[in-house]
């Protein structure tokens, strides 16, 4: 079991954490990072709604008493239903770190997983995701039964991800049947429907700080042509070329339906699992790796170009400057 946390820093507003180096943002001062990270922090939060049903109360930003080189993004994410005991209040907390390194990053998701027991990784938690989905590098994470009878203790359930030099934390939280003020504090395990939801908020919030972190508004177009038809790429400073993965799919007649954090798709007689955040396609019973991570942009979900060509078993190659998608 993943170890208890006080009450009143479970029922907190969701806190976004994000330490920022001037390693990390490709030779920026930490002043024109801050600004940056700053100008799209409305960008990065999550709006009322955006996670079905919970609301927020907006994002402020402070540096913390003495680290100048910190910015912080406050978000509250919460849902009420007054009518449903043990459920008239849940949360959704989130906690995402942006270290200097890989190595730090890992360590601080490892502190996050500590519990009384200890699993081979050196982790207190089982490794996975709520969904088996997916996510990040690697990702750690616990829940109560959902068959459990209502008890002491099984209120929260908690999802890690190591990703690079990310750490992210996320917990789903109820209070106790009876509301803050009960005698006992007695709790529903978490419901599947609220995991998922949990998962996508930090599929989402993953994305973004990658979006911000590969500076996604200002990287150069790339000219796609698939299936004889003219789409646009997007190009990173080291060369990765980045696919909009369902206009990919209605260029060659398949199909690409997105739930939640997880994108569908289909052509060929080919079925692809395409886990936003994460760094796999899963194909049938095997899977693709990927360098950079699934990304969303609010519209449209982005994968590496040689990721979802093998995927999908597309011949790809580059004509006069241009990336050619085909049918092999």
């Amino acid at each position: 079991m993943a170890r208890a946390k006080p009450v009143a820093t479970l029922i907190a507003c969701c806190l976004i954490t994000c330490v920022i180096s001037f390693v990390l943002l490709g030779g920026q001062t930490m002043p024109e990072a801050v600004e940056r990270l700053l100008r799209l922090k409305d960008f990065i939060a999550l709006k009322p709604d955006e996670i079905p049903h919970f609301n927020t109360k907006g994002a402020i930003t402070f540096h913390p008493a003495g680290q100048k080189d910190q910015l912080m993004l406050v978000q509250g994410l919460v849902r009420q239903i007054p009518d449903l005991p043990g459920k008239e209040r849940t949360d959704i907390i989130i906690r995402l770190s942006l270290l200097p390194n890989p190595e730090m990053a890992y360590e601080a998701a490892l502190s996050s997983t500590t519990s009384q027991r200890i699993y081979p990784d050196g982790a207190g938690m089982p490794q996975g995701s709520w969904t088996g989905l997916p996510i990040g590098k690697k990702s750690w994470a616990t829940a109560p039964d959902p068959k459990a009878q209502p008890a002491p203790g099984i209120g929260t359930a908690s999802l890690v991800v190591w990703d690079d030099k990310l750490a992210l934390e996320v917990e789903v939280h109820y209070q106790p049947i009876g509301g803050p003020k009960a005698k006992t504090a007695i709790f529903l395990p978490i419901a599947r429907e609220d995991l998922e939801l949990g998962e996508w908020a930090a599929r989402l919030i993953l994305a973004r700080a990658h979006l911000v972190l590969l500076g996604w508004r200002d990287l150069p177009t790339v000219r796609l042509v698939v299936n004889g038809k003219d789409l646009e790429g997007k190009r990173t400073k080291e060369g990765a070329v980045f696919i909009p993965v369902q206009a990919l799919l209605k260029g060659f007649g398949g199909k690409a339906e997105r739930k939640l954090g997880v994108i569908w798709a289909s052509w060929g007689g080919k079925k692809v699992v395409i886990p936003i955040g994460a760094r796999v396609l899963l194909v049938g019973k095997g899977k693709v790796a990927l360098d950079l991570p699934v990304l969303w942009d609010g519209r449209e979900g982005w994968v590496e170009a040689k990721g979802i060509a093998k995927a999908l078993g597309l011949a790809l190659r580059w004509e006069k400057g241009q990336m050619v998608l085909a049918k092999q």
